[in-house]
């Protein structure tokens, strides 16, 4: 989620394209409500339509989602995919994860959906996949470490989207902290990694897309 509506773009911009976003049901602005009072980091309105796009493309079977929050980014994922379809998401505070099963629950998804309590550096070894889509949406710092161990578990053709790759404009303004720092070595890889095909859009705090080649 980007701090402020400009971080990204210029004001004027962004205000133009916040204004044509489609309108969120009761249950999504609820959750966004929910998210700015309790300062839960939930993925911005837009990134949530430019998933949508992707699952239509996609039409993924096996999602895996690291870092649930309070389960906005699931409810955005489980009405687009069909009733054939898991997701499998990961949340390592066990209030927030009551919070999203809590969401989840009101959602009634026609699809299935397994939550997974811990670290995701713990949790992910344990899952079996394949996977076909992918939402990173964690620990900046090892978001690297995410993808080393999703690699064996990705089918060829497999989407990934991670969040917040601009972190603010701060990995292009010459800040250094360790998230800014890992998030830049991070965008370098996925751009130049031959097994992916990459782009990295200035949509909400800045969107990553990869396909697995």
């Amino acid at each position: 989620m980007k701090q402020r509506i400009d971080a990204i773009l210029q004001r004027s911009q962004a205000e133009y394209l916040d204004s044509i976003l489609p309108p969120r049901d009761a249950l999504l602005a609820r959750m966004e409500e929910f998210a700015a009072e309790h300062n839960h980091p939930i993925a911005d309105p837009e990134v949530a339509q430019l998933i949508r796009a992707l699952i239509h493309t996609k039409k993924p079977q096996h999602i895996i989602e690291v870092g649930t929050n309070i389960g906005y980014s699931v409810v955005v994922m489980g009405r687009e995919v069909e009733s054939s379809a898991t997701i499998e998401t990961i949340e390592i505070n066990r209030d927030t994860l009551l919070v999203a099963r809590r969401f989840v629950g009101e959602a009634q998804l026609r699809c299935s959906v397994l939550f997974h309590e811990g670290a995701a550096l713990e949790v992910l070894p344990r899952l079996e996949g394949p996977f076909d889509f992918v939402f990173i949406d964690c620990v900046k710092s090892e978001y690297g470490a995410y993808l080393d161990a999703l690699w064996s578990k990705l089918e060829r053709g497999a989407v990934i989207v991670y969040d917040n790759l601009l972190w603010g404009g701060k990995v292009a303004d010459g800040t250094h902290d360790e998230s800014t720092d890992a998030l830049r070595a991070f965008n370098k890889r996925i751009a130049s990694d031959p097994r992916l095909m990459t782009t990295i859009l200035p949509v909400g705090d800045g969107t990553g897309i990869s396909v697995v080649t």
